[in-house]
This record gives structure tokens, sequence and C-alpha cells, in this order.
């Protein structure tokens, strides 16, 4: 069974399922068009852990730092994938959120190969934490009207950044849709500096018009800034100094101390903002 691929088409790309490990544990693994979207570990006692480092730094949202009197009650994530942060939020988090994705097959898969039903059916048994849009990302945030303290992106056409979303007309709708001083954290991947830097150079830019600010953070420190990473981004509207968030590790819990802002590492000298007109 587990060395058996599964392949499935989909309206936005062609679909494997295979095998593999992860730190010595058995993991399953989605692909889309050749590229890895999502994984999951098969352990039942380690299906709701994270695999991908960078996951882990949505978790700012929790920093006790940003924190202080406020509370992360109601969370947005444009892009579900195989909804791998979700389980884990839902696993480890109090609180709601919702998912948007454009690719209803996955949110199928999902419930088949990557235990998102299990995970739902533990953890939210009334129903009412957990909720799934099947659209376009930038819909939905057009038409939204709820307010979130903390709106999460993580959405790529294969390690292309969906540029609509990072537009400054849909930075303002996502500011829009934050609670006073919620917080928005976006995943990019690209460098620091170099020939993969200019997507992030552009975000950045194009966040400094609607945010105060700007945190950049690699997802693996040891990483050089040439190097094609994942790389977090973090826009808020108060000065933060972000000291220690938590790594669930399958092991035991790490701490990262001291997080290290690397916007300043930007050279925006070349950079644009991004409108919709210039990006379509």
């Amino acid at each position: 069974m587990y060395n058996d691929k599964i392949e499935i088409e989909s309206p936005y790309g062609h679909i494997t399922i295979s095998y593999g490990r992860h730190d010595k544990h058995r993991v399953r693994v989605l692909d889309i068009d050749g590229g890895m979207e999502s994984a999951t570990y098969i352990e039942e006692e380690l299906q709701n852990e994270l695999l991908f480092e960078y996951m882990y730094l949505f978790d700012l949202m929790f920093d006790e730092n940003y924190l202080e009197d406020r509370q992360i009650n109601d969370v947005l994530l444009i892009g579900g994938g195989a909804f791998h942060y979700p389980k884990y939020f839902l696993a480890h988090h109090q609180g709601n959120i919702d998912v948007v994705e454009i690719n209803k097959v996955l949110y199928d898969i999902s419930n088949k190969y990557f235990y998102l039903e299990e995970t739902i059916n533990k953890f939210d048994k009334n129903k009412n934490r957990f909720h799934c849009y099947f659209e376009n990302g930038r819909d939905y945030i057009n038409r939204n009207k709820k307010k979130y303290d903390a709106i999460l992106s993580d959405v790529f056409i294969g390690e292309n950044l969906v540029l609509e979303l990072h537009s400054l007309e849909a930075i303002k709708r996502i500011k829009e849709s934050l609670n006073p001083q919620g917080i928005y954290i976006t995943n990019i991947i690209g460098s620091l500096s170099g020939k993969y830097s200019q997507n992030i150079k552009n975000v950045v830019k194009t966040l400094k018009q609607c945010f105060k600010y700007i945190y950049v953070f690699k997802a693996q420190e040891k990483n050089d800034h040439q190097k094609r990473q994942n790389l977090i981004v973090v826009a808020v509207d108060q000065e933060v100094h972000f000291n220690i968030i938590s790594y669930h590790n399958i092991n035991q819990k790490r701490y990262h101390q001291g997080m290290i802002n690397h916007v300043d590492d930007l050279d925006l000298s070349n950079a644009r903002v991004l409108f919709d007109e210039n990006i379509k």
C-alpha cells in the first residue's frame, strides 16, 4: 500500500500522491504538476504535526510579545493545499480558522488521504471552528465582510507567486479584513539577495504602503541570503520584538529566541509597488 502512487487529475493540475520518509517516519506526499504541495506523517500520533519549518512561523501570531492583551480568535488562511497547517491549528490552538482553497479536489483528497476529516472530528466536534470556501482567494477577500485577528497567505502556482494576491489593491482589502492591530503573514519563495529576490522586494515595498512595520524571517536561519527559500513576511501596525516561537518537534519543543528581522537586508532601490494593472 505505501509503495503505490496515486494519480488524480484536477482542474488546477495533475496530482500525485506518493510515499516516503522524513526523520525516519513514514510520510504521504502531495505533488501538483511535479512540485511538492504538502505532506503528512502517516503515524496516527504525528498526523497533526508539521513537516515544513516555514509553517511554524505562522505561529508568530501567537508570540507572547505580539499578543500582550490580544487574543487570536479568528484566522483566515488563503491557500489550503492538503490542509497541513489547518490540521495543526485545530490540534494545537484555540480559535477558529477559515480556509480559502480554489481547488475542491484538494479538500476531498485531504479528507481521504491526509487525515483532515479525522482531525475535524476530533478537534471540531461541533463543526464550528473550521470552514472552507472553494473559490479564488482574491475573489474571497474582495467580497469578505468578516473581521479576522490574523490573515495568512500561502498561495502559489508551482513555486510561482500569485501576484494578484500581493498587489496594493489586494493588500488594502486584506488590511480592511483585519481587526484593528491585526496581523498579516505571508509565505514568499525567493531569496534576500541575488536573482531570486525581486518578488520579496516588491512584496515588502507594497506592504509598506499599508502597514507601519514589516518583518522578514528566514524559515531556516542558516540559509545563505542568495539561496531560494521560504521567507515569511509579517505586516503589523505596531512594533514587535518577536522573541520566542515554539516549534512543536516530534521529539521535543525547540525554541527560536530573538527572531532576526531581515527586512534591512533587502535592497529596495529597484523594488516596485505591485498594482493590479501591472501584473495581469
